[in-house]
């Protein structure tokens, strides 16, 4: 096993991402470093394949201009060549700039601005434009497009942008040999990514990361899951890369451990994917496995009633073994040996339709994780667990690693004792270890306000529960102060709302109101299935907003969470949205976190209609005669 950077009394050695890439080469060579899928066939590189692409593309950038420390913007899908990109260019001492490869023009020229980049790699002909478009007031040395089978227009004929197969040709030297280079001019400390921040409040910041920080992402992996080290993994990589976790998945992790990342694409088809690579671990946010169980439910929903009656006797089994299995130390043979029947004749048989057959390691990160929908997947026998981490740390320091962890939390600290972590007296955690990112690019200011005295003040306010376990309940800033002076978390009451199948999403709104509405997205395949079968006339996803079935559904499941509130925090008015939260209208980032403030925005005739402002109004009548006075010294 490789030794952690620091565990050699809590010192940073002088390891390098470059010299754990030279090591792979040097004992791997032919063993498969990744797959992906082209024209239906996954088709595996090799890690001499992998270091020959990388040394070809290093080599290339020197040669196009670009020096240590320059910063090089990519923006591109799930891809091999992405990864390939990112690896050269820490490898040639250059600083990856990850953007979103569904931001917007104004997005990226705010990325290509705040970072100064010199130069872009571009993931197909879609994005180039939006690249053009944002760097048109600056100039690149050259953007290269990473799509293989993108091919120049007359239009582009002599300008600065390049295929990748054009940019740089095969490598004939060592690539060890080079990689030694490389890695001798390379310290731990030497800055190789601005991770840039979701942007859910302001401007995006981005987040300066090292050698050390991005090893550091891979590192604490085994302490909360061993066998990535020992047996070989299947991980399914579609999260977009730019986002640091991902990016530890496909480049940093498969360096120290037995993962063999399979990269999926957004024009391929993800469910059929995921059935072909049977992942054996697999991390994505709730939403994903939201998604799967609702493959599951819909297919059970559509079977024969002897097969649903089996089912639910089934359910019922598990039930019992679980509530044994989570009572420390208790276990009866007997229930597990029937619950095996269950699993090997219903459950699996299921997992399968979603390839989580052999998925023996799944995780959840990146935003909460509605309790039930964890639980539902710990009967069907998927041990799924929460991570919690953040850019600014690029790894996790708090993870479930109980052989089965209760739902609602994000489990305990990591077991590592170079990372420490504590709350303070508001409930806020701060973090400190040898991966935490330096500093925010050109912000002085937030990085004060983030970084003192080593530990990384997170913003997030915690509970820790007499088992040792922390649980998010909101973050510091996004606390709602109501009318009557009540603060309350609407994280909190969202997890409640989206613990009905039919509600996806749910916006609690109330600062400075008298009482807590919300906006509710609701599950489209679901609840279209659920109105259909009541005659309800459902045409298009913006009718399930006005159909009145499906308000009195969502009313039903927003009281049944109410029941399960304070009544400070209870829900008194909804309206559905009348279309899906997705980072292309802006209102999510692209790992799903609402972005609040654009919401408040976008649906502000909405909120109005939840509110009898009639009071607020009577006293602006009142003061209109005199609003001149506000004006006066």
């Amino acid at each position: 096993m490789i030794a952690a950077p620091w565990t050699s009394g809590g010192q940073f050695a002088s390891t390098s991402i470059p010299a754990l890439l030279m090591e792979r080469l040097k004992n791997d060579a032919d063993a498969n470093a990744f797959f992906q899928k082209r024209e239906g066939t996954w088709t595996p590189t090799t890690w001499k394949e992998y270091a020959n692409a990388v040394c070809s593309i290093s080599v290339a950038l020197r040669q196009a201009g670009i020096a240590r420390g320059d910063r090089i913007a990519i923006m591109g899908d799930v891809s091999q060549e992405w990864v390939i990109a990112d690896m050269a260019t820490i490898c040639s001492g250059a600083v990856t700039v990850g953007v979103y490869f569904t931001s917007s023009v104004e997005e990226v020229r705010y990325y290509l601005e705040d970072s100064g980049a010199r130069l872009a790699f571009a993931g197909n002909a879609a994005q180039l434009r939006i690249i053009e478009a944002a760097s048109s007031s600056r100039q690149l040395l050259k953007i290269v497009v990473l799509d293989p089978a993108w091919k120049k227009t007359p239009d582009e004929t002599g300008t600065n942008v390049v295929s990748f197969a054009e940019f740089a040709r095969p490598f004939s030297g060592d690539e060890t040999a080079y990689l030694r280079e490389q890695s001798e001019s390379a310290q731990s400390t030497d800055l190789v990514s601005l991770g840039y921040t979701s942007g859910t409040t302001g401007s995006p910041k981005g987040a300066m990361l090292t050698h050390l920080s991005m090893l550091a992402g891979a590192f604490t992996w085994p302490t909360f899951c061993p066998a990535i080290m020992s047996e070989p993994q299947r991980m399914v990589i579609h999260l977009p890369l730019s986002h640091t976790v991902a990016r530890v998945q496909a480049m940093t992790l498969p360096l120290i451990a037995k993962t063999v990342p399979y990269f999926v694409d957004v024009s391929a088809d993800f469910a059929n994917c995921i059935r072909e690579v049977r992942p054996t671990s697999y991390m994505a946010p709730p939403r994903f496995y939201q998604k799967f169980a609702t493959q599951i439910i819909n297919h059970v929903n559509s079977s024969s009633e002897a097969d649903q009656q089996n089912y639910k006797l089934a359910l019922g089994i598990a039930r019992d073994v679980l509530a044994d299995r989570l009572e420390a130390g208790r276990s009866d043979p007997f229930k597990e040996e029937i619950y095996a029947a269950c699993q090997r004749s219903i459950f699996l048989p299921l997992m399968a339709r979603i390839g989580f057959d052999d998925l023996r390691y799944p995780y959840t990160a990146s935003a909460p994780m509605p309790p039930e929908l964890v639980t539902l997947f710990q009967l069907w026998g998927v041990n799924l667990r929460e991570i919690y981490g953040q850019t600014e740390m690029v790894g996790g320091n708090l993870a479930q690693i109980a052989d089965w962890s209760r739902p609602g939390n994000s489990g305990v600290p990591l077991d590592d004792a170079a990372w420490e972590t504590r709350v303070l007296a508001d409930g806020e955690m701060l973090v400190r270890g040898p991966g935490l990112f330096v500093g925010y690019w050109n912000k002085e200011a937030e990085t004060h306000a983030a970084l003192q005295d080593g530990w990384l003040y997170t913003g997030d306010i915690v509970h820790i529960g007499e088992d040792g376990s922390y649980k998010l309940i909101d973050r510091k800033k996004e606390l709602v102060n109501t009318a009557a002076g009540k603060s309350i978390s609407p994280v909190q009451i969202e997890n409640e709302l989206r613990q009905s199948p039919y509600i996806t999403e749910a916006v609690v709104i109330g600062e400075g109101r008298k009482y807590l509405t919300a906006l509710i997205e609701v599950d489209g395949t679901l609840t279209m299935d659920w109105a259909s079968a009541r005659d309800a006339s459902i045409v298009r996803y913006a009718d399930l907003a006005t159909s009145a079935v499906v308000i009195g559904l969502i009313r039903e499941e927003v009281e049944k969470a109410n029941a399960r509130l304070a009544r400070a925090e209870q829900i008194k008015a909804f309206r559905i949205i009348p279309e899906e939260l997705t980072p292309e209208n802006g209102v999510m980032t692209a790992t799903r976190k609402k972005r609040r403030k654009p919401i408040m925005a976008r649906y502000e005739s909405l909120i109005a209609g939840l509110y009898d402002d009639a009071e607020d109004q009577l006293i602006k009548e009142q003061i209109a005669p005199y609003s001149q006075l506000r004006e006066m010294p």
